[in-house]
C-alpha cells in the first residue's frame, strides 16, 4: 500500500510515493489515516519521503522506549504534573521487562495494530516471563498474564503517544485495540476486621520496622493516601496548623491531602521521636532514605488479622465505602481521595478545605471507632 503526491514544485509533474505498509499486515483504515497525515505534510512542502526514511533508518521500539526513559516518563502527558519516582521507575520496568524483550528490535513505522494484538496475547499468557537481576532486591521475577498485559498494552499506547508527539510516526497503532478487563476488585473492610486490624496494631511489635510499618498502615487508613505518599512523607510536607498534607509530587502530580484529628495526632505523636534536622517522616533502616519495608510487615500484619486477601490499596476502598455508607457525598469523598484528571482538576480545585476536612473527620472517626480500641 502506497500513497502519491507531488513534489511540490509548480509543475507538480514529479511524483512521489511513500509506502505505507504491506497489505495484510496494515488495515485499510489505518492506511487512510496515514496516508491523509502524509498528503496534508507533502501540501506544506515538507519533503515526507525524506522524513520516513530517516525515521525507518534510526528508530526502533527499543530506541524509543531509551528516549522515553529520559524524557517522556517524566511527566503526565495529561496533566504536564512532574511524576513520583516511584511511578516513573515502575513504568520504566514495565516496558524493559515485558515490551523491549519482545518488539524491541521492531522498527516503529512497521508497527501495526495487529503487532500489538499479538504482543498483548504473547505476555497474557507469559512469552515475557523472565527472572532478571535488580538492583536494590537481588533476582526480579518477572510474570505475565492478562493484568499484565493490559498495563504494558496501556503503557505501550502512551510510549507511541510520545513518538506521536514528537514527530516519529505519524499516528498511534496501539489506539483501538481490545483488552482484557481491568478485573478491578473493590475489596472492603467491615468494621470486625477493621477491629481484628486494630487488634494487631495495638500489639507490641517485634522490632523498630514492624512498629514504623503499623504506624504507616494507620495513617493509610485515616488519611486515604497512596502508599507511596506516606510512606515518602516528608516533614515539609505536614501542615499542622491547618491540617492537612501538602505533597509536592504524587500519582497525580501536587496535591492536598486533608488530616482528620486521629491522623494529625499519630504525626503530632511521630513529631516528638523525630529530630529537627530529619527529612523523612518514617526514614528507612539504612542509608539516607524513607522506610521501603512495609510490604514485608504487611504481609505479616495482615495474615495475623486474619485479611490475608486485602492489599494495601484496599485501605482505599475501606475508607470512601465508610464515606458512603456515613451519608457523605461522592464529590467530597472523591476530592478526599484525590481522584484528579485533566477533566475533573479544576472542579477538584473548587472544593473548599473546610468541608474536605469536615468529610474526612466524619469518615475517620468511623473508622477509628473499629480500629482503635477505646475510640
Amino acid at each position: 500500500m502506497s500513497v502519491r503526491f507531488g513534489n511540490g514544485s509548480r509543475t507538480g509533474r514529479e511524483r512521489l510515493a511513500v509506502t505505507l505498509g504491506v497489505y495484510g499486515k496494515i488495515t485499510a483504515d489505518e492506511a487512510r489515516t496515514q496516508a491523509k497525515y502524509i498528503l496534508a505534510k507533502a501540501h506544506l512542502g515538507e519533503d515526507v519521503a525524506g522524513e520516513r526514511d530517516k525515521v525507518r533508518e534510526s528508530k526502533t521500539v527499543a530506541q524509543l522506549i531509551d528516549a522515553w526513559s529520559k524524557d517522556g516518563v517524566l511527566t503526565n502527558r495529561r496533566t504536564g504534573a512532574r511524576r513520583s519516582e516511584v511511578n516513573v521507575a515502575g513504568e520504566i520496568a514495565l516496558a524493559n521487562h515485558h515490551i523491549r524483550p519482545l518488539v524491541g528490535s521492531r522498527k516503529l513505522d512497521s508497527l501495526t495494530k495487529g503487532d500489538i494484538q499479538r504482543l498483548r496475547t504473547q505476555i497474557a499468557t507469559g512469552e515475557s516471563r523472565a527472572r532478571r537481576k535488580g538492583r536494590k532486591r537481588g533476582l526480579i521475577k518477572v510474570s505475565g498474564g492478562d493484568g499484565t498485559a493490559t498495563r504494558t498494552i496501556r503503557l505501550l499506547s502512551s510510549i507511541l503517544s510520545y513518538a506521536v508527539d514528537m514527530g516519529l510516526i505519524a499516528s498511534n497503532p496501539a489506539l483501538g485495540v481490545k483488552l482484557a478487563p481491568g478485573g478491578q476488585r473493590h475489596r472492603y473492610l467491615s468494621p470486625e476486621e477493621l477491629r481484628r486490624l486494630g487488634a494487631v496494631l495495638d500489639q507490641p511489635m517485634r522490632s523498630p520496622a514492624a512498629a514504623t510499618a503499623a504506624t504507616i498502615i494507620r495513617l493509610l487508613i485515616l488519611t486515604v493516601a497512596r502508599r507511596g505518599e506516606i510512606e515518602g512523607l516528608k516533614w515539609s510536607e505536614v501542615d499542622f496548623q491547618f491540617g492537612m498534607l501538602r505533597k509536592e509530587t504524587s500519582k497525580t502530580g501536587a496535591k492536598v491531602i486533608p488530616l482528620a484529628r486521629a491522623a494529625l495526632q499519630i504525626l503530632e505523636d511521630q513529631r516528638q521521636w523525630a529530630s529537627g534536622n530529619q527529612l523523612w517522616v518514617f526514614p528507612g533502616q539504612r542509608g539516607e532514605g524513607h522506610f521501603e519495608s512495609l510490604n514485608k510487615e504487611w504481609s505479616r500484619i495482615r495474615i495475623a488479622a486474619g485479611i490475608s486477601d486485602v492489599r494495601l490499596h484496599d485501605l482505599r476502598h475501606t475508607y470512601a465505602s465508610f464515606g458512603a455508607a456515613g451519608g457523605v457525598g461522592l464529590p467530597l469523598i472523591g476530592g478526599i481521595l484525590g481522584h484528579r484528571q485533566a477533566s475533573t482538576t479544576q472542579r477538584y480545585a473548587h472544593l473548599a478545605d473546610t468541608p474536605l476536612r469536615a468529610a474526612a473527620n466524619v469518615i475517620a472517626g468511623e473508622i477509628a471507632a473499629s480500629l482503635f480500641r477505646g475510640a
